[in-house]
């Protein structure tokens, strides 16, 4: 990810929070200390700095903003590229004075902050980047579909909460891959991928396979065309995967993704 790369990505993050567009200012970094996640190679830790791991590692950033809002229905935490935004009533923002950027980036942590009007939490979730275009499609002339039919077919053979993830991603443009081995008369789609247009700058992107085709290439041809479609629409991938699915943000780095950030929040239901 280049610098300007790294500012849109920034921006656009700025304007979801209702933040001025300034507000994740640019930062050294995270440290590079942090530990490596069991069952993963200590080389997957992304160049950012980001831990590949399950627990985020202590060493976050302090720099932090501040949104008070005392109206939200949503407590938010998004530490993006070295900087910290926390938004929220002002009483939970008053709490988590002082309180580490890897404690609240776990739902534990946050939900320590937020106290008992506490609900449900989204996250923790790893933001990752894609730069360019790249080559590597994968299978070689694969049948293909742009259907969302065809993708709700991937969805409906895959596990219920790879097919709810995907499926809230509410992407508008869909790659199914199909296995065609049998013939072209009895091609089966096996893998999606698709992508929605996120702040006017960014690509939410998913991915879904097939339990019985996974580690068959059929997954990272969808997610390849998908991304190579969305950066020739302007747009940068963005994916978001649960922290501690390592299995996910190993197939990310693979298709070249780089972490940058982490975001968490909390539902406030209404008092009463």
């Amino acid at each position: 990810m280049n610098s300007h790369q790294i500012d849109i990505v920034r921006l656009a993050w700025a304007r979801d929070l209702g933040l001025p567009d300034s507000s994740f200012r640019p930062a050294s970094g995270l440290p590079a200390d942090f530990r490596p996640a069991s069952g993963l190679p200590a080389d997957s830790r992304p160049a950012s700095g980001l831990p590949a791991e399950s627990r985020p590692a202590s060493g976050l950033p302090a720099d932090r903003t501040l949104l008070v809002d005392d109206t939200a229905r949503r407590v938010r935490f998004v530490v993006l590229d070295g900087h910290a935004v926390l938004v929220g009533p002002s009483d939970v923002l008053e709490r988590a004075d002082g309180v580490p950027a890897d404690v609240l980036v776990t739902r534990d942590g946050l939900a320590d902050v937020v106290g008992p009007r506490r609900g449900r939490c989204s996250g923790p979730v790893v933001l990752a980047y894609l730069d360019d275009v790249r080559t590597d499609v994968g299978a070689h002339n694969p049948l293909l579909s742009h259907s969302r039919r065809d993708a709700e077919r991937v969805l409906s053979t895959t596990p219920p909460d790879d097919a709810v993830a995907a499926r809230a991603a509410d992407a508008t443009t869909w790659v199914t891959v199909f296995d065609d081995s049998a013939g072209e008369a009895d091609a089966v789609p096996v893998s999606a991928a698709g992508y929605v247009e996120w702040q006017g700058f960014l690509a939410d992107t998913v991915a879904v396979t097939v339990p019985s085709h996974r580690r068959r290439g059929y997954g990272k041809t969808s997610a390849r065309l998908a991304t190579n479609d969305a950066i020739d629409s302007g747009l940068i991938p963005q994916l978001r995967v649960a922290m501690d699915d390592a299995g996910a943000r190993l197939f990310g780095r693979s298709l070249g993704f780089t972490e940058l950030g982490v975001a968490i929040a909390m539902d406030l239901p209404a008092p009463g």
